[in-house]
Formats: structure tokens, C-alpha cells, sequence
């Protein structure tokens, strides 16, 4: 299981300590900085808190991970500039040369479909033999002075474009402007929950959130179809997750 635990910048350190000391150091996977809000309040001697962070730690090494994916932006796809007019539409390549590491199964000299030798790179093959020639029949290989794999774009757009740790494109402070908006203080969007829990569970797991607020957590478990466990200490708040 995985645990994620939202702060600010005032106890972040204090927090991430704590959670070290219950879970262990080397569960700690990650500090997530959320870019809640573009819009920086004037401040005296100080500079305007525009993210939050987000605290994640594993019990084990034994954990769901299903990957964390955002939409491609505008520069994402610009780079998809290639086009065989073969109906899959606009890709883009990548050497399939290896930067480091070669281990025995990508170490080989690599005959294509027309009988040309292409010499295995000092540093290995990014495929083994069998995957390259799975590639390359289906014409997903490009040959010029190296062998490149494309990558187009219908396909990607489907999957997205990996994140790292720093989310800029789930703005917390447009709820209010929504249709999820339940005027509850610390209310989260559906589309942060929504990233979170597709890529650390599964359907039919169990989500728990102890400090449950107006329920968004819920919400969002209930539509992903995963069982869901939520409390709150503050009465207001278990009348908005009811109601919600």
C-alpha cells in the first residue's frame, strides 16, 4: 500500500521526519510539489506560497504503481513532426542506442529485413533481438545512419506524458468556479484525486482517507469503482461527504 499525506510549507519537514520514523526512510518514495495556484499574493520579506507538497511513502517495496500521467501539452506534441502517410499519423523517433549499461541480450549485431548488418553500439541496444524484429515488421523502425523506434502521436495522447514530481496543471483554486465546488475550505479538485488513485490502486481496492473534508475522495473512489473508508473528526464535514 502507499500512503500520501498533503501540507503545506510550514510543517512539510516536520511531517515528512514523523512518517519516517512510522514507515521507515526507505519507504519514502517522493515529495510531489503542487502548483496549486498561479496567483501570488503580495507579500512582506517573504515570497508568495504558490505550492503545496505531497508526502508519499510505502509500507512495503511491495506496492501498486500504475504510473502517474498527464495530458501531452502543446510542446509535447510539437515534436511529432514526422509522417509516413500511412494512416497512423504523425510520430516521432528515438535512437534505440543504449546510454550505458550493456548486458548480453542487448549486445548483438542486428540484421534487418533487407539482410543489412547494422553493428551493435559499444553501449548495447535499447531492445532485445527479438522485440527489434517485432518492431521493425511492423514498421515502427526507422533506418538512417542509426535505427530509431517512432512513437506517434494518437498512441501517446492515449497513455500521456509521464510526470515527475513537480504538478503544474491542476490548479486548486478554479473549484469554486465548478460544478464540484462545495464550499468546504480545503476542498481538493476531483482530477488531483482522480491521478492519484488510478495510479496506486486497482479496481475493487480499498481507499481510506481519514481526514475525509468535503468527501472528495469518496467521490472520486466511487466513480474509479474502488471501495472506499472515510472519517473526519469535524461534523461539517461528515455532512458534506453525506451529502455528496
Amino acid at each position: 500500500g502507499s500512503i500520501l499525506l498533503h501540507c503545506d510549507w510550514r510543517l512539510n519537514s516536520q511531517i515528512r521526519i514523523i512518517m519516517g520514523e512510522v514507515f521507515g526512510n526507505q519507504q519514502y518514495k517522493t515529495e510531489i510539489i503542487w502548483k496549486r495556484t498561479a496567483a501570488g499574493k503580495t507579500v512582506s520579506k517573504n515570497l508568495p506560497q504558490n505550492t503545496d507538497s505531497i508526502l508519499w511513502f510505502t509500507k512495503s517495496n511491495n506496492f501498486i504503481f500504475n504510473g502517474f500521467f498527464g495530458k501531452l501539452s502543446k510542446e509535447n506534441k510539437k515534436v511529432f513532426s514526422k509522417d509516413d502517410k500511412d494512416g497512423r499519423g504523425l510520430y516521432r523517433t528515438q535512437p534505440l542506442i543504449k546510454p550505458s549499461n550493456p548486458g548480453p541480450l542487448t549486445t548483438y549485431d542486428y540484421t534487418d529485413n533487407m539482410g543489412r548488418v547494422w553493428k551493435c553500439p559499444k553501449t548495447g541496444w535499447r531492445r532485445n533481438q527479438n522485440k527489434m524484429k517485432e518492431l521493425e515488421n511492423d514498421n515502427r523502425l526507422l533506418f538512417t545512419s542509426v535505427i530509431s523506434e517512432k512513437y506517434y502521436l494518437k498512441e501517446r495522447e492515449e497513455i500521456g506524458r509521464q510526470l515527475s514530481n513537480l504538478w503544474d496543471d491542476i490548479p486548486g483554486n478554479t473549484i469554486k468556479f465548478s460544478s464540484e465546488n462545495t464550499d468546504y475550505p480545503t476542498q481538493k479538485p476531483e482530477k488531483m484525486l482522480d491521478r492519484i488513485i488510478r495510479s496506486l490502486s486497482n479496481k475493487g481496492d480499498i481507499v481510506c482517507d481519514f481526514f475525509s473534508g468535503s468527501g472528495t475522495t469518496a467521490a472520486v473512489s466511487e466513480k474509479l469503482n474502488r471501495k472506499w473508508i472515510c472519517s473526519d473528526l469535524g461534523k461539517f464535514a461528515i455532512h458534506t461527504t453525506r451529502k455528496r
